[in-house]
């Protein structure tokens, strides 16, 4: 028989009590440790508790017959089961916890004991003997991994590491298990390769030219046959990307304009040979003019309806490296001019102001894939309506702003819905407050704008390309002079795409790249020699100082 004194020596004493707790206060804010202090026992409590009188040692003899500790150790593995069969009939099972371990009681005699997580728990059962006593049995149930299974495990996992570091030979892959958690570690060679790794290992797959594709039999199985049972819950990523990441920024910026007039009004022209009296809106679309009387008296009816629409959409895009800004232009610049005095004297000064896309950002990597951007993007183009002297106004549409994005998600950061109407009447007092016949006598107008704005953001990892990844045809390959018979006869500006009649080299080159690289293009591979070519002749007879032939 033990007493709760002498538990309470056995399981840690005043000395590893302490040290245990200074361990752990040492982790805890200052407003925990008050209050976690507060709740545990004072000096004068462990006093108490360590030296018990002699009344408390008594009471503890009446009142407890024993204290029962685990005999036994009982192994079970995770998902897995062992059957009980007892001698004597069970009265009783208890399990300290359930989490851990889950009984099924099939008679008195017999009960499964499940594994359901790796851990401890303490498992009792009471038995009831033929003279009519009860006897108790306690088990210390461990929960944990078959070691067999662990090892096949490691070997597989280790088979895996090898396979990725084959296919990623710039990169350095450590695979690490832990329950049913793989850790990932090492250096990759820049974040899309960090990407791919991450990718194949959690059911994707990559291809020879280096994308990503999904399947119900890729991922690991596609990489190493037989690693079909290696799919983990959850991988953690703790590959490195070393040195300074690239970061492209993709703005998209729509807009969507929509207007609708209305006008109905008369005028009036009447001339004679002393007077003239009109009050005339003037000749346009939609006027309708009746001369009567031999042109003294003249009618003007305006009744129009027009509807308009514009659509704008820019889509800047832009790289730098992260913790830079990078700046991007696209449009024109109009004078504006400025009046100045030095000494009394007048003098005009001429500065320009920019209109177009725009678009000013700073990335910032914070971790693997969450980038944080102070993004500036706006698109202005010229307004002659809203014009001053002669100097045109602008109608600009931008957002600032800083904002967290995961690479490859996009985000609204701006957005606008604005309905305008606006309405006017002008109208002869009396006669055009007139029911009906009024209208005869002014003039009114209705109009409305809808306008529908939203701007875009978008951050991606990149790097470089390699060699054979440029494109052999860019924006504009194929835009060519047109002959003489294409430009006076058929009026064209524009020939026909590869065949520039001015250019001795080009349709050649053309030819070369198109036949030649035939099954290259076709697989949408580039050739190293097709674009080395490429390359020469346009720096030679294109770019060089010989330019285009006649």
């Amino acid at each position: 028989m033990k007493s709760l004194f002498q538990l309470t020596i056995q399981y840690g004493g005043r000395t590893a009590f302490a040290a245990a707790m200074a361990g752990v206060f040492s982790l805890m804010p200052a407003v925990a440790q008050a209050q976690v202090a507060a709740e545990l026992p004072g000096p004068r409590d462990e006093q108490l508790i360590e030296k018990p009188s002699e009344s408390v040692l008594m009471k503890e003899s009446n009142l407890i017959q024993e204290v029962l500790e685990p005999e036994l150790i009982f192994r079970v593995e995770p998902t897995r089961s062992k059957i009980l069969k007892t001698k004597l009939p069970m009265t009783r099972v208890a399990i300290t916890s359930p989490d851990i371990v889950e009984i099924n009681e099939f008679s008195t005699t017999e009960v499964e004991v499940i594994g359901l997580k790796a851990g401890e728990t303490t498992m009792t059962i009471w038995f009831a003997a033929p003279d009519g006593t009860s006897t108790v049995l306690r088990y210390l149930v461990k929960v944990a991994a078959n070691s067999e299974e662990q090892r096949r495990a490691e070997i597989e996992y280790g088979k895996l590491e090898a396979r990725l570091n084959e296919l990623f030979p710039n990169s350095i892959v450590q695979l690490i298990p832990v329950a049913d958690k793989l850790i990932v570690r090492g250096q990759a060679r820049d974040a899309q390769e960090a990407a791919q790794i991450i990718a194949v290992l959690g059911g994707q797959s990559v291809d020879q030219g280096g994308n990503l594709s999904m399947g119900a039999n890729l991922g690991t199985a596609a990489v190493l046959p037989g690693a079909e049972d290696l799919r983990t819950t959850s991988i953690i990523d703790l590959l490195q990307v070393p040195g300074e990441q690239q970061v492209m920024l993709k703005v998209r910026i729509a807009e969507l304009q929509r207007t609708a007039a209305r006008n109905l009004g008369f005028d009036f022209k009447v001339s004679g040979d002393n007077y003239d009296v009109a009050h005339i809106i003037g000749a346009g679309a939609g006027n309708l003019t009746a001369i009567l009387d031999g042109g003294d008296v003249e009618l003007f009816l305006q009744a129009t309806s027009s509807n308009g629409m514009a659509k704008i959409l820019a889509e800047p895009t832009l790289v730098t490296i992260s913790g830079k800004s990078a700046n991007f232009i696209a449009g024109g610049e109009f004078a504006v001019p400025t009046a100045v005095g030095v000494g009394g004297i007048g003098a005009v000064s001429t500065t320009f102001r920019g209109f177009g896309t725009q678009l000013a950002f700073t990335p910032t990597v914070l971790d693997k894939d969450k980038i944080r951007l102070q993004v500036a993007p706006s698109f202005s183009s010229i307004n002659s309506s809203n014009s001053v002297d002669g100097i045109p106004g602008l109608d600009i549409r931008g957002v600032t702003t800083t904002v967290d994005l995961r690479e490859g998600q996009w985000l609204a950061v701006a957005g606008l819905i604005q309905d305008e109407q606006a309405g006017s009447r002008i109208r002869l007092p009396g006669l055009g407050d007139i029911p009906l016949i009024g209208a005869a006598f002014g003039r009114q107008t209705t109009t409305r704008e809808e306008t529908e704005l939203v701007v875009l953001v978008s951050p991606e990892l990149v790097h470089p390309m390699e060699v054979e990844q440029l494109p052999l045809f860019l924006p504009g390959t194929d835009v060519t002079d047109p002959t003489n018979k294409e430009f006076f006869w058929h009026q064209q500006i524009e020939g026909r795409p590869g065949y520039d009649y001015r250019s001795t080299v080009w349709p050649a080159m053309r030819h070369q790249i198109l036949h030649e690289n035939h099954e290259i293009l076709k697989a949408q591979r580039h050739s190293r020699k097709a674009s080395r070519h490429y390359h020469e002749c346009e720096d030679y007879y294109i770019s060089g100082p010989q330019g285009f032939s006649n």
